[in-house]
């Protein structure tokens, strides 16, 4: 990596690591473990979920919960299925191709992959070595993350984020190649060497004002923009999470991540499919709008943590023992 990369990088906390952005929750780690009464008090937020969803969660376990009307059209498969099952089963769910392959269990993106065809599915499974799930590829050019908190006790539901996403994209002028257009933009140059792993031709030259979204999958990791969409927080929104989270039992704490046909759709609380649903680890992702500074960043980071705090001490589930997450932690690791 560059000088300029590496600046670049250091002066954009949506890239820093963990622990540097994280030190402000650190810091408040003993108001939060008494607040929440556990040193793992996250691990009892969601009981629905083993370990309140914060790692090694089943998507198929917690997609099972969901009321369907708000899912995509999905299948879990186990590792080992044969080429028959596999297609068996993608008709008796009347799915159709393309999909978006996943692993059960996994995070931040990883091993997701747009399937094309019986045999690349196939071929997936074969490499991944472990249980998958696939969902229709839903086309709807509106995605966002809604971060839900129910509270235990009074049942009062808020929307406390919305995150919006921009896919990694570039803009043609006719005369440069994609490799020069994606080498002026740093959230693009970083992605470069899997970009190329995708097929796409770096001597290829856009029309001029031609868009080519280069990754379709809105995941950070990928080179997607977070965007603060709190802005689209309406009545309808919050009536549309609340039935949603009342009719998920167990469920207090978690972002849905979701597409929807338009952004005016969305705001009326309709067309949502729901993607997948992230329990006590998720985060709150509008702070990471390149817009946004770091201090407010650390403030509604600190806000989303107290919250996680104060639902996991009303919440019916007693926290984890602190070994039995370590164990867990460690298995995580292990695999990551």
């Amino acid at each position: 990596m560059n000088l300029q990369d590496r600046l670049h990088r250091l002066t954009h906390f949506e890239y820093w690591p963990f622990w540097a952005f994280y030190s402000p929750v650190f810091l408040i780690w003993p108001w939060l473990s008494l607040k929440g009464r556990s040193l793992v008090f996250f691990t009892a937020s969601n009981p629905f979920i083993p370990l309140g969803g914060c790692i090694e969660e089943s998507k198929t376990l917690i997609l099972k919960q969901l009321p369907k009307e708000y899912l995509p059209l999905w299948c879990p498969f186990q590792s080992n299925e044969s080429f028959d099952e596999i297609q068996s089963a993608i008709k008796n769910t009347s799915l159709s191709y393309p999909l978006v392959a996943k692993p059960d269990v996994g995070e931040r993106g990883d091993f997701i992959k747009i399937i094309h065809s019986p045999e690349e599915l196939l071929l997936y499974a074969k490499k991944l070595k472990r249980p998958y799930l696939v969902q229709e590829f839903i086309t709807d050019s509106f995605e966002a993350g809604v971060m839900v908190i129910k509270d235990p006790q009074s049942q009062l539901t808020r929307v406390t984020s919305v995150v919006t996403k921009g896919f990694l994209s570039v803009r043609g002028d006719g005369k440069a190649s994609l490799e020069e257009l994606v080498s002026k933009i740093p959230r693009a140059r970083f992605q470069w060497n899997r970009l190329i792993e995708l097929g796409w031709d770096p001597k290829k030259i856009p029309q001029a004002n031609e868009e080519i979204i280069l990754e379709k999958i809105g995941n950070h990791k990928r080179g997607t923009t977070f965007l603060n969409g709190n802005h689209l927080i309406t009545n309808e929104v919050l009536e549309t999470a609340k039935k949603i989270a009342s009719q998920t039992p167990g469920f207090f704490f978690g972002r849905f991540d979701l597409k929807a046909p338009s952004e005016k759709e969305f705001k009326m609380g309709r067309g949502w499919k729901i993607m997948e649903l992230n329990g006590a680890f998720s985060e709150p992702g509008h702070i990471y709008d390149p817009k946004n500074n770091l201090l407010s960043a650390w403030r509604d980071l600190v806000i989303h943590w107290l919250d996680l705090a104060d639902i996991s001490s009303k919440s019916p589930q007693k926290p984890s023992s602190f070994m039995s997450f370590v164990r867990v932690w460690l298995q995580y690791r292990q695999r990551s």
